[in-house]
């Protein structure tokens, strides 16, 4: 079951239970670190549980909603510290960030991303 309407209004609101996604997003980009779905959770407490491709929505939201030339707050994602996250390759290709086919180009165009949110939001 992908996201069900409670999901989906949570995600559409920002979060407004909670600390809302995107601000927290910014939050790590300013302290020039990464984060990871258990430490939302974490900052997050009424966040509905969510498959994988719920989170990668909700990633493609707070990202769709960026100013023109903005970097993608959604490669501060990671899986095991600090490894980017599987999803990031197709959240930025429908985006329109290429990242490339090959995983040494994808990991390449995500580093590059991580380092552009960091300056973007100090």
């Amino acid at each position: 079951m992908l996201l069900d309407a409670d999901a989906l209004a949570w995600s559409l609101r920002g979060c407004t239970r909670s600390r809302p996604l995107r601000p927290l997003l910014e939050e790590t980009a300013r302290a020039g670190d990464t984060t990871s779905w258990p430490l939302i959770r974490k900052h997050t407490p009424n966040l509905p549980r969510l498959y994988c491709d719920d989170e990668c929505i909700i990633l493609w939201l707070v990202d769709e909603d960026r100013q023109e030339g903005e970097p993608l707050l959604s490669s501060l994602l990671t899986v095991r510290d600090p490894q980017m996250h599987p999803r990031f390759p197709a959240i930025a290709k429908q985006l329109g960030p290429s990242t490339g086919h090959a995983a040494a180009q994808q990991r390449t165009a995500w580093s590059c991303d991580v380092l552009k949110v960091h300056q973007h939001w100090r």
